[in-house]
């Protein structure tokens, strides 16, 4: 496609492979992981500022793009390019990469030292097996089917949402509201297309996260992931807006560029709120010190945690739009190759975590090692085995050879 915002494929890049940075980090931060290592606290900080905007960004620009590809091709163009985009490598990859994750899981139960045998409890007298119907909403809500694939079925979800809005929107109506949105001094245009439009997106952000809430199963700093095959309504609610004003920044005439224009500011404020939401999401005593009462900490959190993401999300708009204005083949080549080393990448990072388990290596080494070792394989992999071949026209479509 001609015209490409390398600025954006870059930073969509930049969202995946930070994935793997966070995945890689995650056995030692001593939280809950499938293969858990030596503990240090600085990769817990790491993992929290990641993944308390990630994928918010990543949701916003597949919003964007996916509001370009409808104006390029129309309805039925953008719905064919995103079931080859989308919907082919999410069932490709239940088929196979989700098996292979299994397989590491099932390993690494075999690795670690054996547990010492425990006493079997007393049986409680009111104990009783779950009934039916909480193992299948158990089932729908809960089991990973997907694993990390989960955005890519959260994408067909908004995909599908974003196609019946403009079928269901009357011509009529949507002429005026695209008059609306694109006119110089109308009010629409500066709730969009600016700064002005934190105003209405944290509190949508707060009623997501208060949304989560009954179905978090322990503190922590960002929205919640949903890999199973029912989306929590939360969860999905939270990426969906961001997703949503993502389409309609393309609406907005220079939306994305006046949206982000303060991106320095967005920077600095970003950083000085890390700490003062994780302070409120782990319920720290700082926080209890500042606000005693339980209901008064959770809506500071719940403001806090999506403001960082909106944030940290124009930050790296702005910067990215100042730093890769202009293509640069090593960028393209990374930028490219971004969701093969997404998609695959979670077993080979699980089986080199619980490969390094028993090894007497500071974890930082383990983690540098592991990180290094795995997305060279993967990019040669992509380079060699994928980039020419019909999954690389799948994922990104056709490549020359150059």
């Amino acid at each position: 496609m001609s015209d490409r915002l390398h600025h954006l494929d870059a930073l969509r890049a930049f969202a995946m492979l930070l994935g793997i940075v966070l995945h890689a980090a995650l056995a030692y931060t001593g939280g809950p992981w499938i293969v858990r290592d030596a503990e240090v606290g600085g990769f817990g900080l790491m993992v929290a500022a990641i993944h308390g905007f990630r994928m918010q960004l990543f949701f916003l620009l597949a919003g964007y793009f996916t509001a370009l590809l409808h104006r390029r091709l129309g309805l039925a163009g953008m719905l064919g390019n995103r079931a080859l985009r989308i919907g082919v490598p999410l069932v490709a990859g239940l088929a196979t990469i989700v098996p292979l994750v299994w397989l590491v899981v099932v390993w690494s139960g075999t690795k670690g030292p054996a547990p010492a045998p425990a006493p079997a409890p007393a049986p409680a007298p009111d104990a009783a097996a779950p009934a039916r119907w909480q193992v299948v909403l158990w089932m729908l809500f809960r089991f990973p089917l997907f694993h990390h694939l989960w955005f890519l079925w959260f994408l067909v979800w908004m995909v599908a949402g974003f196609a019946l809005v403009v079928r269901a929107c009357p011509r009529a109506a949507a002429t005026r509201f695209s008059g609306w949105i694109a006119a110089p001094d109308s009010s629409a245009r500066r709730l969009v297309g600016s700064g002005w439009a934190l105003a209405w997106l944290v509190p949508l952000g707060v009623v997501s996260f208060a949304m989560m809430a009954p179905t978090r199963e322990g503190p922590g700093f960002g929205a919640d992931t949903s890999t199973a095959l029912v989306p929590l309504p939360g969860v999905f609610a939270h990426y969906a807006a961001f997703f949503a004003f993502g389409a309609l920044l393309h609406e907005a005439p220079d939306g994305l560029v006046r949206f982000s224009r303060r991106w320095i500011v967005a920077a600095v404020g970003a950083a000085i709120l890390l700490p003062v939401g994780l302070a409120f999401a782990y319920d720290a005593p700082l926080a209890q010190a500042i606000a005693p009462a339980k209901a008064t900490r959770a809506l500071i959190s719940w403001t806090v945690q999506p403001l960082y993401a909106w944030l940290a999300s124009i930050a790296l708009l702005g910067a990215f739009a100042r730093i890769h204005g202009r293509e640069r083949r090593s960028v393209r080549f990374v930028a490219d190759s971004a969701y093969w080393l997404y998609l695959a990448h979670l077993p080979l990072v699980l089986a080199g975590q619980v490969a390094l388990v028993g090894v007497p290596w500071p974890p930082f080494a383990k983690f540098a090692v592991l990180l290094s070792g795995s997305t060279l394989l993967l990019l040669a992999s992509y380079r060699w085995c994928v980039r020419y071949t019909v999954v690389g026209r799948v994922l990104n479509g056709s490549r020359g050879r150059r």
